[in-house]
């Protein structure tokens, strides 16, 4: 059972984003790359793109790719976004309910919502978005990852409120699995061994009905 979630006021979302020097390690898995080649030049939207890690490897991929993001984020990244949109990006505030993408991407995004009805919404959102078949390329943290937030956070929803005014959660495989199939993705793949349970970091594609 969450928490209350009147401390969710205290959030600054913008303060989760952080430079990165590299794409995220997911986008190295073998099953990943081969989601990626199979859907070459295709249309990828991202999720809570941050500091365009991602984004801007994709585009030199050669695939179109579009962007939800909330209100800020550029400001703290301005050049990122300028060579972004200067390479055929779009940015976007909210997502259209066509069938557009052939892919979605968020990466350590769902475990920084404060709010439950927010993450499932988002995914609902991205669910409808995507078309038939299509994978949500996804990796949050699991609980290995998340001892700070424990230690130095505020109890706050189902997670921590940090130091920093960020929301932190993990996930487990089970926790992750429910979250995605509850929102509309009903194969959910796991890019671990089966005996891995709670990984530092969880790693996934959830796939949309055919």
């Amino acid at each position: 059972m969450a928490k209350s979630i009147g401390c969710c006021n205290a959030v600054i979302p913008t303060n989760a984003a952080r430079p990165f020097p590299r794409y995220a390690a997911i986008l190295d898995r073998p099953r990943v790359r081969h989601i990626l080649a199979e859907r070459a030049g295709g249309h990828v939207l991202e999720v809570g793109a941050g500091c365009l890690r991602n984004s801007l490897y994709l585009q030199r991929s050669g695939f179109n790719v579009s962007i939800l993001e909330i209100k800020g984020i550029e400001g703290r990244f301005p050049e990122k976004y300028q060579q972004f949109r200067q390479s055929g990006g779009q940015a976007l505030s909210s997502l259209g309910h066509a069938a557009t993408y052939d892919i979605a991407l968020a990466t350590f995004v769902f475990e920084t919502i404060c709010r439950p009805r927010t993450r499932i919404d988002l995914l609902r959102a991205v669910v409808r978005c995507l078309k038939p078949s299509s994978p949500l390329i996804v990796s949050t943290r699991g609980p290995g990852d998340i001892v700070t937030a424990r230690a130095s956070g505020i109890p706050c929803s189902d997670g921590f409120l940090t130091p920093t005014r960020t929301f932190s959660r993990s996930f487990t495989r089970e926790q992750l699995s429910k979250l995605l199939k509850r929102a509309g993705f009903p194969r959910v793949e796991f890019l671990h061994g089966p005996m891995t349970l709670a990984p530092e970091y969880l790693f996934a594609a959830a796939w949309t009905e055919s």
